[in-house]
């Protein structure tokens, strides 16, 4: 019984220091770019030793990934979230509206963590590992079966291939504004106004005409 709880310890304080350098890199990525964190700044400030990095995630590279997934996976499930709650019945701006509204939060105003990692996250397609891409993409679009079972509702008539290239398409205007390549300057506006310039034009897409 003792070995067990001692057990237990170890692996709860494991996952503990886990978490504190999982947190330590999200907010230097934020505070200095991807670019600009190193090993010995993330375990200064997660109060972690250099081997635990490489205990839990193998690599410091692997750990930066680590935090760009996890970014996406948060967004997704909150997209997930957002379509599960409308009406069967919804329009298809209503499940624009659900769809983009995470993204819009966590990519424009005033600079933040999540707007740092989404930025990332959507400028992950050069990277130049293709597991890693690969992985982005699986968790960005983790909530395009919700999102075509929205679709196929409140576009009944519409061929299944259809609306997969539609998504595609308003995947593509969400992937161009998180990656911040939008000349407009998104950040000076509230996620309210950003909603209504930009979920009309991804309704137009998903509907396969104006909005």
């Amino acid at each position: 019984m003792a070995e067990t709880e001692k057990l237990d310890g170890r692996r709860e304080a494991g996952q503990r220091t886990r978490r504190r350098l999982l947190q330590a890199a999200r907010e230097l990525v934020a505070a200095r770019g991807r670019e600009g964190v190193t090993l010995r700044a993330i375990t200064d400030v997660a109060g972690a030793n250099v081997a635990a990095v490489s205990y839990h995630f193998g690599s410091t590279e692997e750990l930066l990934r680590a935090i760009v997934e996890e970014a996406l996976e948060s967004l997704a499930q909150a997209q997930v979230d957002g379509l599960r709650l409308l009406a069967p019945g919804a329009s298809p701006s209503a499940i624009a509206a659900a769809w983009a509204r995470p993204v819009i939060a966590a990519a424009c105003g005033p600079p933040s963590e999540a707007q740092a990692l989404i930025r990332i996250a959507a400028r992950a397609a050069t990277d130049p590992s293709q597991d890693f891409r690969e992985r982005v993409v699986a968790a960005a679009t983790g909530a395009e079966p919700d999102l075509l079972a929205a679709l196929r509702r409140a576009l009944p008539h519409v061929p299944e291939d259809r609306l997969r290239f539609r998504i595609q398409c308003a995947g593509g205007i969400l992937h161009f504004m998180a990656s911040g390549a939008m000349r407009v300057d998104l950040e000076r506006m509230s996620d309210e106004e950003v909603e209504r310039l930009l979920v009309p034009a991804i309704t137009g897409a998903l509907a396969g005409g104006p909005a």
